[in-house]
């Protein structure tokens, strides 16, 4: 039967993908909770690679492989289906559309993941259940009767260790026995469901359990989640629902699991320290400066340096625009080509291949090294519980904590890691303070350099302002945009030492499909800018510019600051250093330049990652916000003096 509650043709249903899965149906779903290893499986059923992580919320988007006549597909991590959560509306569509589905459950917490499991059985959807981390159960001294299991849940269930590919054989095997019990508790609140109401039998529980989406798509629009006088008000209410399918659970539980007394607990202990506030914030203080060091100062300014310096400076550079200047006759139509090709802002074949290989590549790199091995440790959900409380303060929730440390490294790459934070309002507010407040540290370099010949006051002064702009920002963002702030609910992964061969293969995948992504978008921006650049735009944006650097207190050529900072923001703080300024007015123009629109590197990344509405709003709002704050500093210092 599928998702729909349509017959499943029996011949079809039981035949083998040669060379394949051999999953005996056309669309099976590996629906599961996060960390259960959904994605590990994946990779093991089929031939392609999907992200493996020990974090929650990782598979963002569904990942599909057509193997045969079967298309497999791996949804994003969840703790039920219903449309809580923009993960749980992508499962919830998939399973819908699904002829079969692989429920993936950590064997280590059943009393979490069984949930999941009753709510597809209870949806009356085909089942197999992989019983994951059967390895970790048994270092846990836990047992687990799989035959009894299997018998209370009337469905085919396979013991597994996919990161070992143990039991894979097997399931792959029991695949087309895929089933669903003919009756469960569930159905007597059908009863309660108006005759008029037409949905199958996956509808109907999803009905009974008050999703809304579901409703409307079968006409049943009084549904809604507190009650009301609609066709369904008389419905079940969702939480009782709720509590009986968790009383199910415990009492399936209590009867196959058994604990031998002789697991080891270190890994726990650990997690304990992380979590308590003496010892934990200390550990993720020095845990972020590391993330910080290894980001900010090893790669952003040694790496990206040498490669910048050395290789591209000296020798490539040099190469290419002697090898064009002989390739190209000395005419009057190949002296723009030449200059979109080799100019020295964003030349397509000199500056824009240095950024992407130079600067760009080496952050990518380091960037998923970094966060795949805390993925693969179990330590980023401990990180965003401990910095819960205070992000709850500028509308985001602990999980916004990695975005903001990556941005001092790299915003660029930080605008990248908010595809971790919860919802698409908080992944828009990070990516908006991202780009007002956060220096990257090729920027925060120069800036040092010159506030150090400017005395410790002024340094205190530079933070009190940003963090002051960052905290008003955030507040103003959480008030201003539709929604409410998502709360964090973190089921923490027990610690683990992360497998280098799984990093290394997930950050070479995650690098080569974004290069692949945001390559071309650059080029594009880079061969606009260029175009722009010949035929004397930007210096009629420096002249544009004039009224505003002149109301700040700052001189004209102020504005060649500000157009190298549409490029590279560490060029417009590199540009201050050549310019001859007093000290109230190095201090104005760090802060404008710290809070001007974010390179042209980054809008391409946030065109990417989010909309060009969201890109545009970031770009104004930057622009705003850099010269109000840079006036009003201005004008106190103004007073002062």
């Amino acid at each position: 039967m599928t998702a729909n509650g349509e017959a499943v043709n029996d011949e079809a249903a039981n035949e083998g993908t040669a060379g394949g899965p051999g999953l005996g149906h056309t669309e099976v779903a590996l629906v599961g909770a996060p960390n259960a290893g959904k994605s590990v499986l994946f990779g093991r059923l089929t031939a392609e690679y999907a992200d493996v992580s020990n974090y929650p919320g990782t598979t963002v988007e569904t990942t599909a492989v057509t193997v045969g006549p079967t298309r497999l597909t791996d949804t994003p991590g969840v703790h039920g289906i219903s449309s809580f959560s923009e993960e749980e509306r992508v499962t919830r569509e998939t399973v819908l559309e699904a002829d079969a589905v692989v429920n993936v459950i950590d064997a280590t917490r059943l009393d979490r993941d069984l949930f999941v499991t009753l709510q597809i059985l209870d949806m009356g959807v085909p089942t197999v259940v992989a019983l994951n981390m059967m390895d970790e159960l048994e270092a846990d001294g836990v047992e687990v009767d799989v035959d009894a299991l299997e018998v209370a849940l009337g469905v085919p269930v396979v013991p597994t260790v996919a990161v070992t590919g143990s039991g894979v054989d097997e399931l792959r095997e029991r695949l087309p026995e895929a089933s669903a019990p003919a009756s469960t508790p569930v159905d007597s609140h059908y009863d309660a469901l108006p005759d008029a109401v037409e949905a199958s039998r996956a509808e109907k529980t999803l009905l009974v359990e008050g999703d809304e989406p579901t409703a409307r798509r079968v006409g049943a629009r009084g549904l809604v989640a507190d009650g009301g006088d609609g066709p369904l008000a008389n419905v079940e209410d969702r939480e009782a629902v709720y509590r009986e399918r968790r009383n199910r659970v415990r009492s399936i539980v209590d009867a196959v699991e058994r604990d031998t007394g002789s697991g080891r607990a270190a890994g726990q202990r650990l997690g304990d320290l992380l979590m308590r506030p003496v010892t934990g914030v200390p550990i993720a203080i020095g845990l972020l400066a590391t993330v910080f060091y290894l980001m900010g100062v090893i790669v952003a300014q040694r790496v990206v340096g040498y490669a910048e310096g050395v290789f591209f400076g000296r020798y490539y550079n040099p190469a290419v625009e002697t090898a064009v200047a002989d390739l190209l006759p000395a005419s009057e139509w190949a002296a723009p080509v030449e200059f979109l090709l080799v100019n020295d802002n964003l030349g397509l074949v000199t500056i824009t291949v240095q950024y992407v290989l130079g600067v760009l590549l080496p952050l990518v790199i380091a960037f998923y090294l970094v966060i795949g091995t805390l993925e693969d440790a179990g330590l980023l959900p401990r990180l965003a519980v401990l910095t819960d409380r205070g992000l709850n303060r500028i509308g985001l929730n602990g999980r916004a904590v990695v975005p903001l440390i990556v941005g001092v490294g790299c915003v660029t790459m930080a605008v990248i890691s908010t595809r971790m934070v919860g919802s698409r309002r908080e992944r828009l507010i990070t990516t908006a303070l991202l780009g007002l407040a956060i220096p990257c540290s090729a920027q925060i370099g120069v800036i040092m350099g010159l506030l150090a010949g400017l005395g410790v006051a002024w340094w205190g002064g530079y933070l009190a302002v940003l963090l002051g702009v960052l905290g008003v920002a955030g507040v103003f963002l959480d008030r201003a945009l539709p929604g409410r702030q998502d709360p964090l609910i973190e089921q923490l992964p027990r610690l683990r030492v992360p497998r280098p061969g799984n990093v290394a293969r997930k950050t070479a995948n995650r690098s080569a499909a974004f290069l692949r992504e945001a390559v071309p978008l650059f080029g594009a921006t880079a061969a606009a800018v260029s175009t722009l650049d010949y035929v004397g735009a930007l210096d009629a944006i420096v002249e544009a510019l004039r009224p505003l650097t002149a109301a700040l207190g700052l001189p004209a050529s102020f504005g060649q600051v500000l157009v190298l900072g549409l490029i590279r923001r560490d060029f417009a703080a590199a540009g201050m250093t050549d310019a001859t300024l007093s000290a109230s007015q190095t201090f104005v123009g760090l802060i404008v330049v710290t809070l001007f629109v974010p390179c042209i590197l980054t809008m391409a990344v946030i065109l990417r990652e989010r909309d060009a509405r969201s890109a545009l709003l970031v770009w104004v709002g930057s622009w705003v916000t850099a010269f109000t704050v840079g006036g009003v500093v201005a004008a106190a210092l103004e007073v002062i003096a």
